[in-house]
């Protein structure tokens, strides 16, 4: 190696650490002035907790990002039954209802993010989960959670246990999607 191209290779690796500590120090400036803004300026703040977070982030897309890159998540194709045992299954509002044995075992269908565990009208305790692609799945009736928010399931584990009868729901794009077809 001669002595340019030492020179040359020096300071390439100095204007990449540059690079580095540029960026750091925007994104830490851009930091301080959004918590300088929002704590003089309480609309600012209530605009800042409403859009940015409150607001349901989309794991799907993140998910297919990070598939396309490391596939950390597996991307299955099956679903698996909800239910061991079903009596009966009758349409119910935008999804199924279902009359199950007592204490039966609800298990995920298709993997995904929890994105919601609380009381939803019209179907009881419920818990939503943000399939890897792209669907949201309501299970409705859920009387003993086994999961938390945030929490990553894969399809088949049990999600809680249900009485009598329990509920489930898919939408997508907002808009549920007909089950019966």
């Amino acid at each position: 190696m001669t002595y340019e191209e030492y020179k040359n290779n020096k300071s390439s690796r100095r204007s990449i650490f540059r690079t580095i500590l540029n960026k750091l120090f925007t994104v830490i400036i851009f930091s301080m002035i959004i918590i300088i803004i929002s704590n003089n300026s309480p609309k600012f703040r209530s605009f800042i907790t409403n859009k940015v977070l409150n607001s349901t982030m989309d794991f799907s897309v993140f998910n297919k990002l990070l598939n396309k890159t490391t596939n950390v998540f597996k991307n299955e194709e099956e679903t698996k039954p909800v239910l061991k045992e079903i009596n009966e299954s009758i349409k119910y509002k935008d999804g199924v209802k279902y009359l199950i044995k007592e204490n039966e075992n609800i298990y995920l269908k298709s993997s995904g993010i929890v994105t919601y565990i609380g009381e939803k009208e019209g179907y009881n305790n419920t818990i939503i989960i943000q399939q890897s692609n792209g669907y949201y799945a309501w299970y409705g009736n859920i009387e003993k959670p086994s999961i938390k928010l945030y929490d990553y399931v894969e399809s088949g584990e049990v999600i809680g246990t249900a009485s009598d009868e329990y509920y489930y729901v898919l939408y997508k794009d907002d808009k549920p999607v007909d089950l019966n077809d």
